[in-house]
């Protein structure tokens, strides 16, 4: 009966990615190495696509979504799922898993995280194993893996600490995603930002700006890692110097994360043609994606 469930489960999942939409270094908690931040997370509409099916042995497969070429991922976190779930519940899992990347990798919008919560809550229900222990195990995997429970935003304050934002009526809203050419590693944006000395006072992006517009600027969401991020990023930092001109058309904008990815949220849509076209002139090798967020 278990194994006749099991053969007519859903097999195909939508692994959304998530941006960051503000982001706070609170401290260094040199316990666990780790810099200790308060953020707000939305989910992206934006996703990867996972098939899976029985198999004699545990594969997986990632191909990239728009070339359809095979990927290497190093540190595959999918496979740590697995073998993490297996050791913990004494199972065993042999499945077929294909993951087609549409998320963006390297821009800091977990897509990794996103792929591992959606195998995670694959593997309860293939093992007819309560889920309640969800967010203890997704932590123990990965620290943003339990953001992707569900589509709700949610607040992280700590390492550990994730709030569900609940209200009554959350709705799909239009969203811009920047990628420069150059990704950022989030290892050497928080080094940057521990060791501030390596990062000058008078930062590119603020060479670049008049001040008085930077303090009355609403638009831009806070991010404690802008000017580490844009001083380590040149075409992130003249992209962000081109949204600080242009900010009259955008109810908000900022960067994604800890990554190179930045946001734009405009005001009307009107105005959108046009700024795009411009924007690539201007930025050739930066890529643009058009998603929406659950806010």
């Amino acid at each position: 009966m278990i194994r006749l469930l099991r053969e007519i489960m859903k097999t195909r999942f939508k692994s959304y990615a998530k941006i960051n939409t503000s982001l706070e270094v609170v401290n260094y908690l040199k316990k666990y190495k780790k810099h200790k931040i308060k953020s707000n997370i939305s989910i992206l509409k934006l996703s990867d696509k996972i098939y899976v099916t029985n198999s004699k042995k545990t594969k997986i497969l990632y191909i990239d979504g728009n070339t359809k070429k095979k990927l290497k991922i190093r540190n595959d976190i999918i496979s740590k799922t697995i073998n993490f779930f297996d050791s913990k519940y004494s199972t065993k899992t042999n499945l077929s898993i294909k993951v087609v990347k549409f998320i963006p990798i390297g821009y800091g919008f977990g897509g990794g995280s996103s792929n591992a919560s959606t195998i995670l809550k694959y593997l309860y229900s293939y093992h007819s194993i309560s889920d309640i222990n969800f967010n203890h195990d997704a932590h123990i995997i990965g620290s943003d893996v339990s953001l992707f429970k569900d589509l709700f935003p949610k607040e992280i304050d700590g390492i550990s600490i994730i709030k569900k934002k609940i209200k009554r009526r959350y709705t799909w809203k239009k969203i811009y995603l920047l990628l420069p050419s150059k990704k950022n590693s989030t290892k050497k944006i928080f080094s940057l930002y521990k060791n501030k000395k390596t990062v000058p006072k008078k930062s590119f992006i603020y060479e670049n700006l008049n001040k008085s517009m930077i303090k009355k600027n609403i638009f831009l969401a806070k991010n404690d890692l802008i000017i580490c991020a844009s001083h380590y990023n040149r075409e992130m930092s003249k992209i962000l110097i081109y949204l600080y001109q242009n900010n009259g058309l955008f109810s908000k904008f900022g960067m994604t994360g800890t990554g190179s990815g930045l946001f734009i949220i405009f005001k009307d849509k009107f105005y959108n043609k046009s700024f795009f076209n411009e924007f690539k002139k201007l930025f050739p090798l930066a890529s643009i994606e058009k998603s929406e967020y659950f806010s």
